[in-house]
């Protein structure tokens, strides 16, 4: 049974996870930890709230000090600090035998990442990190049509994935996020890791991986704002296209195989699938639970019912992977060449 949790960074995603833990455990206990208390209460759109406050609302108790948090020894801490905090975080929750919930990435870098996977084992705890997008309905459809066969040998994946990053946070300087900054974890490889975990979770580890990109923009960020990058699986190829530096926004895949092809798009989040052999069964699928926070939802449902069930196992290896082929691609764009896994 589920008791307690924590909270450590109450930014705009740690204040969704707060705000959709709090609709799922109406009668857990919820603190958080805050040490900069920057960002104010945000309403769901993330607009600015000034109406009330962050412990009303939600019904949270704040600490300033973390590890008088960690004493009450919660059963869950979520993490949501810029990503370079990640690993600190986590390595003090798992020490202690607490499981831990941290948005993605799971850190910035590789480095000390098999030692916080050694301490989650030691003590018995597990670490999951914020992909959400696998709690995708139709996300999830692809990936099991893509382990039925029906696709037959795949030959070509595309993602793309395009926003505009001064539009995230209405209610500060675009610069200042961590997405914004190397020192804090930034950059839109790690800021948009999702396709690329979702390229694991369907296929593997690739063999290669090779990225052209940069700082496009002209603003002042220190970090790559869009990238090409593809994932060389030998015998066929993954092409992950992002950038947080596109007015028009898109977000969509395609797979395609000698049997069949998949289309998904998230405007609309219509997936469409088409099978070359059984045209019969060609469809358009349609999602009615279509908003943002239905992901965030299913994830947090999943969380709770693996706590309570005493299942919670966590995510590590593919998050370490997919930090993995983060840094081949940056090593691939610096150096311009093709890095082996």
């Amino acid at each position: 049974m589920v008791r307690l949790i924590l909270f450590i960074g109450l930014g705009g995603a740690g204040q969704r996870h707060l705000r959709l833990f709090r609709k799922n455990l109406k009668k857990v206990k919820l603190i958080a930890y805050r040490s900069t208390n920057k960002t104010p209460l945000l309403n769901p759109d993330f607009s600015v709230n000034n109406k009330s406050s962050i412990e009303d609302i939600y019904h949270v108790q704040i600490y300033h000090n973390i590890n008088d948090a960690l004493d009450l020894n919660p059963d869950l801490v979520v993490i949501s600090t810029p990503s370079s905090m990640h690993l600190k975080y986590a390595q003090l929750c798992v020490s202690r035998g607490i499981n831990v919930f941290v948005e993605k990435p799971v850190s910035n870098s590789s480095k000390g990442l098999q030692e916080l996977k050694r301490l989650a084992k030691e003590n018995n705890v597990a670490i999951q990190v914020g992909f959400q997008r696998r709690f995708h309905p139709h996300l999830i459809k692809i990936n099991n049509i893509i382990k039925s066969g029906e696709l037959g040998k795949v030959l070509n994946v595309n993602f793309t994935v395009a926003s505009y990053i001064p539009r995230w946070h209405p209610y500060e300087n675009f610069l200042d996020l961590y997405a914004c900054r190397k020192d804090l974890g930034g950059g839109v490889l790690l800021t948009e890791i999702h396709e690329i975990d979702l390229a694991i979770w369907y296929f593997g580890i690739p063999k290669y991986v090779a990225c052209v990109g940069g700082t496009y923009s002209n603003v002042g960020m220190d970090v790559e704002d869009t990238v090409h990058l593809t994932l060389d699986y030998v015998e066929f190829s993954v092409q992950i296209n992002l950038t947080f530096w596109q007015k028009h926004h898109e977000r969509f895949l395609s797979i395609f195989g000698e049997g069949g092809y998949l289309s998904w798009n998230q405007d609309g989040d219509v997936l469409s699938a088409e099978y070359f052999n059984n045209p019969d069964i060609n469809g358009k699928y349609f999602n009615a639970e279509s908003d943002n926070d239905s992901m965030f939802d299913f994830q947090i449902k999943s969380i709770v019912a693996d706590l309570s069930s005493l299942q919670f196992k966590g995510n590590i290896d593919e998050s370490i992977a997919s930090m993995k082929i983060v840094e081949a691609a940056k090593e691939s764009m610096l150096n311009r060449v093709t890095v082996e896994l």
